[in-house]
């Protein structure tokens, strides 16, 4: 009997993922909803010019990326904004971080789900709830099952959907000069309108740190799968948008709620369209899938430091954290009446820019903490070092102011009860080094 329980091994998440893996899964859960869901709202705020846009939230969306490389390199652990801004502004400032961050992925979760909805509706009219309250349960199924299937089912779908894109840069390369790409009819402010509204399709870089954990070689791979992913993104998103407004112009592309497949319907026809609408299904499925397996995750590494609920740490006989991927199917399920994809990626956008805001300042903090033997301060890091995290937050704080009212009240309530919640976690007993 003794001898049997010492060959039991506590459960451990386990080191599956490698680089390919790593680029494929943050690639794969930026390019997804964001550019084929909002390029035509894109294109309504910014015109033809619409490729300006991404290409200001890629500048700003690097400079965090930038943040989130240098501290995975420090600290690679699950829940990144949780565990960064714990680092260098103390437990409350990164609970709040944390917090933050998983009601807006949850919240986005709900969002694609509709997306996927709204997709499957139009090809063989399934209800639009039941269509994404079906996706949620099956993909909590996949996400149950292991990082190593989710991964998998990851890069499949996201080859599909980079497909899609590419297929739409094809087409639109020969149609190039046909439409005056610097036309911006609401000029420089509908720019920044435009790229605010855009990063939510940058997001996902931030949710590569919820699989340091289970990455071979976390301390090198992590920020290079970070840049990698940011960088193919930008390139994807600014060749995508600018043949999507040369196949169309900005005009038809903001009319349609299926801007990309209303873009190539020119050129391929009806077949076309529907071809675009049915990687789209993919493209959305599997960005749902990414927010559920990393959420999963901070949820599981915020309860693991005690800052959540010691239950949502557990893991089950497939290592996988069973009962915080049940919190988020749950908790995304009920948050599917938000409806309006739109309204949610500006409410969305908010929270994450806080948070990114607050990453990057840790990075400051960190940066300027003496180094040496105790009791001896060390030089700082080089004036470069410092201004690559003062860009990254002032950026952060600039776009917020082009998020919309309705996106800052939310986003004020959300970081009002992450604050009062952080009080309390503080005064929870101390687990693995957390709150005390």
């Amino acid at each position: 009997m003794g001898a049997a329980e010492n060959t039991l091994e506590p459960r451990t998440l386990k080191r599956k993922v490698g680089l390919l893996a790593a680029v494929l899964s943050g690639t794969g859960v930026i390019v997804g909803a964001g550019i084929y869901a909002l390029i035509g709202e894109t294109a309504a705020r910014a015109g033809n010019a619409a490729w300006m846009g991404f290409l200001l939230s890629a500048g700003i969306a690097t400079l965090t990326g930038i943040s989130y490389a240098r501290l995975g390199k420090r600290i690679p652990k699950d829940s990144p904004e949780f565990q960064y801004v714990r680092a260098g502004m103390g437990f409350r400032a990164g609970f709040v971080a944390g917090w933050l961050m998983l009601w807006a992925d949850v919240i986005s979760t709900a969002a694609v789900s509709l997306g996927f909805g709204g997709y499957l509706q139009d090809l063989i009219g399934v209800p639009l709830v039941l269509a994404a309250l079906g996706l949620l349960a099956a993909l909590a199924f996949v996400a149950w099952l292991g990082i190593r299937e989710s991964v998998a089912l990851v890069m499949a779908m996201s080859v599909i959907e980079l497909c899609g894109l590419v297929i739409v840069i094809i087409i639109g390369v020969p149609h190039w000069g046909e439409q005056p790409l610097l036309e911006a009819p609401k000029g420089v402010p509908g720019l920044w309108s435009a790229a605010a509204l855009i990063f939510f399709a940058y997001l996902g870089f931030d949710e590569l740190g919820n699989l340091a954990e289970e990455m071979k070689n976390p301390e090198k791979d992590l920020p290079r799968a970070v840049l990698f992913s940011v960088g193919i993104s930008a390139l994807l998103y600014v060749l995508v948008a600018v043949s999507a407004v040369s196949l169309v112009g900005w005009q038809v592309l903001s009319s349609t709620s299926a801007p990309l497949a209303s873009a190539v319907e020119g050129v391929l026809g009806e077949k076309g369209r529907l071809a675009l609408s049915l990687i789209a299904l993919f493209a959305t499925a599997n960005t749902v899938l990414l927010l559920m397996v990393s959420v999963s995750r901070s949820f599981y590494g915020m309860a693991q430091s005690g800052a959540l609920p010691p239950a949502l740490g557990r893991l089950g006989r497939r290592h996988t954290p069973w009962a915080s991927i049940v919190l988020v199917w749950v908790a995304a399920s009920l948050f599917l009446l938000i409806g309006n994809i739109s309204t949610v990626a500006q409410v969305t956008n908010f929270t994450v820019l806080t948070a990114f805001a607050m990453v990057n300042l840790s990075l400051l903090l960190l940066l300027r903490q003496p180094t040496g033997t105790a009791g001896r301060p060390g030089l700082w890091q080089q004036g470069r070092d410092l201004a690559q995290p003062v860009l990254g937050a002032a950026s952060c704080l600039w776009l917020m102011a082009f998020v919309g009212w309705r996106a800052l009240f939310f986003g004020l309530v959300f970081l009002a009860a992450g604050v009062i919640i952080a009080r309390w976690a503080a005064r929870r007993p101390p687990r693995n080094g957390a709150p005390g």
